[in-house]
Formats: structure tokens, C-alpha cells, sequence
């Protein structure tokens, strides 16, 4: 998965303009609800981030002034991504950020934000399509990803995705299954698994999203 299929695109982000004052800057940070924007120049050159705190601690804090320029409050002009950029790249640079920012040929051209990056895990959960969800670790890490689908042929399989990686003594899974199922259906799963080895930490019943 890459970041052109999560990010938001420029026209939807609220954005400031290096040219704009502290002031200007603050009152639309403001009226905005934001804590952040992205900020550009005339061009849609990405200049780097401001903040809604740093405005404020320079103006009352530091008597600063209102028509003063705001590149001195800036931050964060070398963090961005492309929309090339993978899921996992996308995880670990947006950590420390309140969202970042997807940058091509110098331009801003939109914004990951941490709910885009939630969907994509809610999905994995199986929040979106709903079905059984059920946590399992197993004392066979090698190979056991490969057991566990040999366990569950013929059950649809909404999502997964594994915990502990690189452990070589124990791994948990988490995997979705599709559809309603009875209580004596999930019985007859969960005894199927612990047949094959493997341990039922939780299971829970995920209701499809409205």
C-alpha cells in the first residue's frame, strides 16, 4: 500500500503562505480549529510546518510582533513524504507529527493524517466489514503463519497481521474472519485451532460499521 491511496489532497488542507504575518497566520490557525498547518510559498513550494503553540509563546509570551514575518517559527521543512512512499514508511515518520506532509517535485500536494492512517489498521481489524475477530499466538513461530491458513481452509479471511515479529520462541496473530457466525460455529473454530497448536488469547465479535 502507498501513500497516494490514504493522503488528503491539497485542496481539502488549510495551509498558510510564507508571506503572511505572525498575526495573519494566527487568527487562521485559529478559525481553523487546527494545531498545525502546512505552510507554502506563492508556488506551492512546501516550506515546512507552523504551530498554533509557537505563535502564541512568540506574541504574549515573547511580546512579539504581529506584522513580523513567520520563518523564524517554522518547523519540520525537511520531514515530508512522496506519494510513492510505503504504508510502513509513512508509520514511522508521522509518529512525532500531528500529520505529514506528501510533497512532489518541492510542491505540497497533500497531507497524511493519523485518521487516514487508523482506517487502515481499523481495516485490518475488520471494523469497516465487520466478522470474528480473534487473537492467537502460537509456540511455533516458524512457519506459523502458513499452519494457521492451512488451519482455517475454508474460512474466509478478512484481515491479518502478526505481533512479536522476530521472535523466535512465540508470535501472536490477529486475524479477521468474515460474516455472522454462531456461538457453536465459533466453538468449532476455536477448537480447531487449539487442535492445530495454537492459543485462543481473545475473540471478539465486530459489528459492520454504518
Amino acid at each position: 500500500m502507498l501513500v497516494r491511496d490514504l493522503y488528503l489532497p491539497k485542496h481539502e488542507v488549510v495551509t498558510a503562505n510564507v508571506g503572511q504575518t505572525v498575526g495573519e497566520v494566527l487568527d487562521q490557525i485559529t478559525k481553523s480549529g487546527y494545531r498545525c498547518i502546512p505552510v507554502i510559498d506563492n508556488e506551492d513550494v512546501y516550506q515546512g510546518m507552523i504551530y498554533k503553540i509557537h505563535l502564541v509563546e512568540y506574541l504574549f509570551e515573547e511580546n512579539g510582533d504581529r506584522e513580523a514575518s513567520i520563518n523564524s517559527l517554522l518547523k519540520h521543512k525537511d520531514k515530508f513524504i512522496s506519494e510513492r512512499s510505503s504504508f510502513l514508511n509513512a508509520l514511522i515518520d508521522i509518529k512525532s507529527l500531528p500529520f505529514i506532509s506528501v510533497v512532489e517535485n518541492e510542491k505540497l500536494i497533500g497531507i497524511l493524517t493519523h485518521n487516514r492512517v487508523e482506517s487502515v489498521l481499523e481495516d485490518a481489524f475488520g471494523l469497516k466489514t465487520g466478522g470474528i475477530n480473534i487473537t492467537l499466538s502460537s509456540a511455533e513461530a516458524k512457519g506459523m503463519i502458513e499452519k494457521l491458513t492451512r488451519t482455517l481452509r475454508g474460512e474466509n479471511i478478512e484481515g491479518m497481521f502478526t505481533l512479536d515479529n522476530g521472535s523466535v520462541v512465540a508470535r501472536r496473530v490477529v486475524i479477521t474472519l468474515e460474516g455472522d457466525k454462531t456461538d457453536e460455529e465459533i466453538e468449532k473454530i476455536e477448537e480447531k485451532l487449539e487442535r492445530n497448536g495454537f492459543r485462543i488469547l481473545h475473540i471478539d465479535r465486530i459489528e459492520k460499521s454504518k
